[in-house]
């Protein structure tokens, strides 16, 4: 592994940075410390940015599969043909026979951080978990560290740790992951990891952690297209360059 890197780190030294087209991008869908707000603002804003994505001809991959329990048929009637309902089936009960082989409870979920910000139960968190995934057609599903290979939404196999689940997204070939948090958290993935607070007083107290307030939905009179436009904008920046507050300060 050392030598391929060693050969990566060698091949790199000669690229340069040239324009693309958005289509070339590929963003990962997460969220962890969610709150009540978190399907009212981030994961919405989230979902219209992955729907305007895909319409570009951009690819967004959603996972956290626990995170999905509950809300698992809202994905199941949007996939596109019978093949990738049936890989949608899978991908839901892999998970929940994985828990039970191993004697874990299923439904083990909200977190008492959850709880506390205002989530009462795993179908509420699986609604908001969900919404990131806007309302386009879901296009793959993809295995744990299967690399991504069709443009518009694809769902992947990993657990809700924020840690692993992000990193299973870079792994899976997304440059930036968009991250909403209702109750924040410093750290950063692989790839340039966007912290998107879902209300106000997260953003204005930890804005060394959050790099785009999705309170503003609420506190700001922001429509909710004009916030998702908002947020493309500055993944297009992050994109070509511009560091999140994770990258700025140090934290991988």
């Amino acid at each position: 592994a050392m030598a391929l890197i060693g050969e990566l780190a060698e091949h790199m030294k000669k690229d340069i940075r040239v324009p693309c087209p958005a289509d070339q991008l590929v963003v990962g869908l997460k969220c962890g410390g969610s709150d009540g707000l978190s399907g009212i603002t981030a994961n919405p804003t989230i979902g219209v940015f992955s729907d305007l994505l895909g319409a570009m001809g951009g690819t967004t991959i959603l996972t956290e599969v626990p995170e999905m329990f509950g809300a698992e048929t809202m994905l199941m009637d949007r996939c596109a043909d019978e093949g990738l309902f049936g890989k949608t089936v899978h991908l839901i009960n892999d998970f929940k026979e994985y828990f039970e082989s191993y004697h874990m409870p299923v439904y083990e979920n909200p977190s008492p951080g959850n709880k506390a910000g205002g989530i009462t139960t795993l179908e509420d968190k699986a609604l908001g978990c969900t919404q990131k995934s806007g309302f386009a057609p879901v296009k793959d599903v993809l295995a744990y560290g299967e690399k991504v290979h069709t443009p518009g939404l694809n769902l992947l196999s990993a657990p809700g740790n924020d840690l692993v689940a992000s990193t299973a997204l870079a792994a899976s070939g997304a440059q930036i992951v968009l991250f909403s948090t209702g109750r924040g958290t410093p750290f950063g993935a692989p790839a340039p990891t966007m912290k998107i607070a879902t209300n106000t007083t997260l953003a204005t107290r930890k804005h060394g952690w959050i790099d785009f307030n999705a309170g503003q939905l609420l506190t700001d009179g922001k429509s909710l297209p004009e916030l998702s436009q908002m947020l493309m904008d500055y993944v297009l920046s992050v994109a070509s360059g511009e560091k999140v507050c994770s990258e700025r300060n140090g934290f991988h």
